[in-house]
């Protein structure tokens, strides 16, 4: 069945997911006033050859206002103090398998209106979690997630909430509002909610989930709790 994984194919997401896990720790000790955007992604690709792997795609470092941008190419933008938004999105592949995960976080205290977005976000991937079941419509679950955003006055997000992911860390699983995708037990996918605002930033918050038994489990998890780096 289509994107319905094999118990060792899970098994390879699931060292892959671990590994982006540790990667994403270790890198908040490169974080500092004056690091770019493209070195801290060039930090991120060190230490993800440090455990011998690969990376899963190029990783999105964004600072401040660039984190509007969805697909953001790392910059020579330096990190100043209470620059707000810090996105970070990453993968790392082991065996040919892959993860994919996104944080924000922030250099600073974060404002209240920062804090309302990343608490939307994270309010977003929650509702949609806990209607992801064996037989419902993948349109229904991204619904669930884009019609909170909305609901809370922000526009929304311009691309689907989640996709498969495997060899590729984009596989034909999509959780969109055109999505004919049912979901399944044994599909692993992603599920990212985010909230753009042109000139002043953006928040994401992405995962891997794995449907089995008919229940979730989060394969990626690393805190999501609000961060600010002071």
């Amino acid at each position: 069945m289509i994107g319905v994984k094999t118990p060792e194919e899970i098994l390879k997401i699931k060292k892959a997911c671990v590994l982006g896990d540790k990667v994403y720790s270790q890198i908040f000790k490169k974080i500092r006033i004056g690091i770019t955007e493209r070195e801290l992604s060039l930090e991120i690709q060190r230490a993800t050859r440090k455990y011998r792997a690969n990376l899963s795609f190029r990783p999105i470092v964004s600072f401040g206002k660039n984190a509007f941008e969805i697909h953001h190419k790392p910059t020579n933008l330096k990190l100043r103090k209470n620059h707000g938004f810090i996105m970070i999105d990453l993968g790392t592949k082991v065996n040919n398998y892959c993860s994919d995960m996104t944080r924000t976080i922030f250099f600073g205290r974060a404002s209240a209106k920062q804090k309302k977005i990343y608490q939307t976000v994270l309010g977003a991937q929650k509702r949609a979690m806990e209607h992801v079941k064996p037989n419902r419509k993948a349109a229904d679950v991204d619904k669930i997630a884009r019609d909170y955003v909305i609901s809370k006055g922000y526009p929304s997000f311009r691309h689907t909430l989640g996709h498969g992911i495997g060899k590729k860390v984009h596989e034909s699983i999509r959780i969109g509002p055109k999505s004919k995708t049912i979901l399944k037990n044994g599909m692993i996918f992603t599920i990212e909610p985010g909230i753009y605002i042109k000139g002043f930033g953006g928040v994401r918050i992405e995962d891997v989930y794995y449907l089995h038994n008919g229940k979730v489990e989060q394969l990626t998890k690393s805190p999501k709790k609000l961060l600010e780096l002071i």
